[in-house]
């Protein structure tokens, strides 16, 4: 049977781009040392995967280290045979494979902790990583690639809704033992986030949560579908100098133009930063512009840095023009 390339699957040169290693010397190390062993086409061509990528990757830190390749090809083969049946595969992205062999093991490892829902395998990975990178880096390089992936592997895992709402489940908990720890710690300004109504996914929303609190900002969290008239007695109640809403786009037109104009009442009636993040925020971008919201678009990392500027920049007061003096 011929095999042809897929998205999942790349010929020769193309690995080449990903790793940094010349053709010859890929073609060294699968004849010479077994180290790859590609798929072929009908035609003799050599088919990729980005297990590949990550094979090569070991092996280039392996050379570093000072280590032969065939001390390589043992210690390899002896970590394939010991590996756990059914280990998580990544499903490929630009994302997935932009990342170090570092935080892809990170992401396989957070993976497989969902898998088994282990709330305590998941505390452990990212304590781990909060102690040696900023938590920016870590919701850049992990969280959100894991976002990915549960978004990628939704219809194609039998529990894949159950490892959502789990994953989301622990995000929550994280999020609330931050926000008891900063209870009376910071006296940064403080925001009120929520998604808008009919959305019940909050994994993004979470992670803007922690971005923010880490930082030092106060966070007022009111989850999922929340009626947007009732963020004004919120705003009122509690002197919050900003509201991050998140939502994806709705198939219902009238439903997202009632979310429009419902935003557009609480821009004006506020005075203050209304952020919109998610895909609502790239269908309606102009509309959100247009009414006096922020739209972030739906890169967290991206997201974070808007809302610091927008703060910023509503903080700042407005530059007043000196009166010219009146000639008699």
């Amino acid at each position: 049977m011929s095999i042809e390339p897929t998205p999942l699957s790349f010929p020769i040169r193309d690995l080449v781009r990903r790793t940094g290693v010349n053709a010859s010397t890929l073609r060294a190390w699968e004849n010479r040392h077994g180290l790859l062993k590609p798929l072929r086409t009908e035609s003799g061509h050599r088919l990729y995967g980005q297990q590949d990528v990550q094979r090569v990757h070991r092996v280039q830190e392996l050379l570093v280290q000072g280590m032969s390749l065939n001390e390589i090809v043992l210690l390899l083969d002896d970590a394939a045979a010991s590996a756990p049946v059914g280990a998580p595969m990544i499903i490929e992205s630009s994302l997935a494979t932009s990342l170090s062999p570092a935080w892809q093991n990170y992401l396989a490892e957070t993976l497989s902790a969902l898998e088994n829902f282990s709330s305590d395998r998941l505390d452990s990975l990212y304590n781990e990583s909060c102690a040696v990178y900023p938590i920016d880096v870590v919701t850049e390089r992990l969280m959100i690639p894991v976002l990915e992936q549960l978004g990628l592997r939704w219809g194609k895992r039998p529990a894949g809704i159950a490892e959502e709402h789990f994953f989301s489940a622990w995000l929550r908990n994280k999020l609330g033992a931050r926000l008891h720890h900063a209870a009376g710690l910071t006296h940064g300004r403080q925001l009120i986030l929520s998604c808008l109504p009919g959305e019940h996914h909050e994994i993004s929303l979470l992670l803007v949560a922690l971005g923010v609190l880490q930082h030092g900002y106060r966070v007022i969290y009111l989850g999922a579908d929340m009626p947007i008239e009732q963020l004004l007695p919120v705003c009122r109640q509690t002197h919050a100098a900003g509201i991050i809403l998140a939502g994806r786009g709705l198939a219902e037109a009238a439903q997202m133009q009632e979310n429009l104009n419902e935003i557009a009442r609480l821009v004006e009636a506020t005075g203050m930063p209304v952020f919109v993040g998610g895909r609502f925020a790239v269908l309606a971008q102009r509309e959100l512009e247009q009414i006096g919201a922020q739209p972030l678009g739906d890169n967290i990392s991206l997201g974070l840095r808007l809302i610091e500027a927008g703060l910023n920049a509503a903080a700042k007061p407005a530059a007043i023009t000196p009166k010219r003096a009146s000639k008699r």
